[in-house]
């Protein structure tokens, strides 16, 4: 998403769109690659899929109801967030 920001020149929503297409099209790769050294734990799989599509659906809805203003701040937030739990987990000490 930052590549399309900064080296394209999208906007957030944009960018967003964009990526989401390259993420989708590496995932079904991968998908295709494990299915076939059939290393897909389907019990698994299939309910992650479908939160997986539910959340999709439900977060490129809110984008295009807020608009890039609202997918700006909102990348934000979860880049800071982990970022914060990055930091979080290389500052506290060792469990013994």
């Amino acid at each position: 998403m930052l590549g399309f920001i900064a080296l394209i020149g999208f906007d957030f929503l944009k960018a967003s769109a964009h990526a989401k297409l390259v993420n989708a099209a590496t995932n079904l790769s991968c998908t295709l690659f494990f299915a076939n050294k059939g290393y897909i734990l389907y019990a698994f799989a299939f309910p992650m899929a479908v939160a997986n599509l539910s959340g999709a659906f439900l977060g490129a809805r809110l984008a295009i109801l807020k608009g890039n203003r609202f997918i700006r701040v909102f990348f934000l937030l979860v880049i800071a967030a982990t970022i914060l739990r990055f930091a979080w987990d290389l500052l506290r000490p060792m469990e013994r």
